[in-house]
């Protein structure tokens, strides 16, 4: 699930994930992702920007999931290099924005690799 208020970020990472293969499931804030986690509960990597412009930031999305008892990798992204030294939980993984197709598919690899190793 790719969590992200910007539509054109949305689009654009939307696009280079199906191209390898991913299936991807958008949502334009957190109440939709919240909505989106309740129905989908084999969701196995939530990617969020940070700031989501609507109550809870990225991190505290990523942490009510868990609470609520999603098995989800978490990658937590943003271009405000200021969240890079936020303490993030063992399951997630910060990247900064802007980040490229190669970099993209690698962090989304690893982060499918820890869901499996569950």
């Amino acid at each position: 699930m790719i969590v992200e208020d910007d539509t054109t970020v949305m689009e654009v990472t939307s696009l280079l994930l199906e191209d390898a293969g991913y299936e991807v499931l958008p949502a334009q804030g957190v109440e939709q992702a919240l909505r989106a986690a309740e129905e989908r509960p084999d969701i196995d990597v939530v990617f969020t920007d940070v700031n989501l412009r609507e109550g809870l930031n990225g991190i505290e999305l990523a942490r009510v999931l868990k609470a609520r008892g999603s098995h989800a990798a978490m990658v937590v992204v943003s271009g405000d290099l200021g969240w890079s030294d936020t303490p993030l939980d063992p399951d997630m993984r910060f990247l900064a924005k802007p980040y490229g197709r190669k970099t993209l598919l690698s962090v989304v690899a690893e982060a499918c690799d820890r869901t499996d190793d569950r």
